[in-house]
């Protein structure tokens, strides 16, 4: 894999915990690149991350002001795992707040230390900690709701 596809792939994860939508990621990043590009910025992990937050923040503020309407699911094909463990893993992922969401994403999934992420996001490395920890026991609580809701 080049360096520049490990870097798409990268975005896109980060998109997807950010948004929380396989579908929304692909557009955020396809977005935030272009915007890269229309900059000439330098094709950094760093620029990627701070462009997509940025272009996240934008269409939030911008979805504050329009009522957008979903398309029917039926549409969407599911890649990857099945649609039910999607569907569980989306309902696991809205339990958490945004906040909660983008530190464990980077600390999980990408792997940066609390430090790495505590730069990645502007704010106190404790901070971090702290959100990465209640997202943690956030999604332990629910999983557990989950499987006692399934049992008998």
């Amino acid at each position: 894999m080049t360096e520049l596809e490990t870097l798409l792939h990268a975005g896109y994860r980060y998109a997807v915990a950010l948004t929380g939508d396989a579908a929304d990621a692909d557009d955020l990043l396809q977005d935030a690149w272009l915007a890269m590009l229309r900059a000439e910025a330098p094709r950094t992990r760093r620029y990627l991350f701070r462009t997509l937050k940025n272009k996240y923040i934008d269409g939030y503020r911008r979805r504050q002001i329009l009522d957008f309407e979903p398309l029917p699911e039926q549409l969407h094909a599911p890649a990857g795992p099945s649609l039910a463990d999607r569907q569980t893993l989306m309902q696991g992922l809205a339990v958490l707040r945004p906040e909660e969401r983008e530190a464990l994403y980077l600390c999980a999934v990408e792997g940066h230390t609390a430090a790495e992420a505590a730069d990645l996001l502007d704010r106190p490395r404790n901070t971090v900690l702290s959100l990465v920890h209640r997202g943690r026991a956030r999604l332990r609580a629910w999983l557990g709701t989950t499987q006692k809701e399934a049992l008998p």
